[in-house]
């Protein structure tokens, strides 16, 4: 649930951050906070009008970067009670069909059964409050300013590790070796892009069990719809990983959203592309 997840980081950004380069003072931390819960919370509402059609893309790479393996998806989102629930509709090239279109449908009637109850949609809030507050303990946010994007405001913060924090946990290892850069839509309060590398190798198990290597990167856009909804645009990755005693030498990762349909005015929308 990465959009839950990344609104919950900015929330609290606000509360640690102290100055900005700026001649404009940026907004009060408290203010921006309330609108990104006011936001966060009208969205979780507003999301169920939407079904969107998203391509997965995932490489197996060679040494030298080059393709060894690649695998795609085409997968319906749609959202109930906030949460993105994803029907894949494709592998391939090839539509699902036979043992594996009903798997893959008794696994999506779970999900929508779960997410229907209230009760495990606030477990599972509660679970991404968790993953924000480690990754704000972890990080470091400074250099606040703003900029102007498509007419709109946005603050932006560069991040780093926080040298001062000792982790004990893998996130907390994982969040200490990134750094990266954050915008934040400042009418909304809500992040509009986030780019983050790791700068050190990140061991798990001490190395016995895996090792994300040093340069891990990931990238994620999101864009603000005319009804005022902000949907995951595009999120890719690459790096490279060892797992026990199987080497993953490189990977690379994208996820694109393609079109949406707006259930509320019964119309098809498609989402444009980013701008540099």
């Amino acid at each position: 649930m990465i959009f839950r997840f990344i609104i919950l980081l900015c929330v609290d950004v606000f509360l640690i951050v102290q100055t900005a380069q700026s001649d404009t003072p940026l907004p009060d931390p408290r203010e921006l906070k309330q609108r990104a819960i006011v936001n966060m919370r009208k969205s979780e509402k507003d999301l169920e009008n939407y079904s969107c059609m998203v391509r997965v893309q995932e490489f197996d790479l060679n040494a030298d970067g080059s393709v060894k393996r690649r695998r795609q998806r085409v997968e319906e989102r749609f959202y109930v009670n906030g949460m993105e629930i994803n029907h894949a509709q494709s592998r391939d090239g090839q539509p699902l069909s036979g043992g594996d279109a009903k798997k893959e449908q008794a696994r999506v009637d779970k999900e929508v059964k779960k997410y229907s109850d209230r009760a495990s949609v606030e477990k599972e809030q509660e679970h991404d409050e968790k993953q924000a507050d480690t990754f704000l303990r972890a990080l470091s946010f400074y250099n606040g300013r703003r900029e102007e994007r498509e007419n709109r405001s946005v603050v932006i913060y560069d991040l780093a590790g926080d040298p001062n924090f000792h982790p004990h946990r893998v996130e907390e290892r994982f969040a200490q070796a990134l750094t990266g850069r954050i915008w934040m839509d400042e009418e909304s309060g809500t992040p509009q892009e986030l780019q983050v590398e790791t700068v050190r190798d990140v061991k798990i198990g001490g190395g016995l069990l895996a090792n994300i290597h040093k340069g891990f990167r990931a990238h994620l856009i999101q864009q603000r719809q005319p009804d005022g909804v902000w949907l995951t645009k595009m999120v890719e990755g690459s790096g490279d990983m060892k797992a026990a005693l199987f080497l993953h030498p490189r990977f690379r990762f994208r996820e694109d959203l393609e079109k949406c349909h707006l259930f509320s005015v019964d119309t098809q929308q498609k989402i444009q592309a980013p701008k540099p």
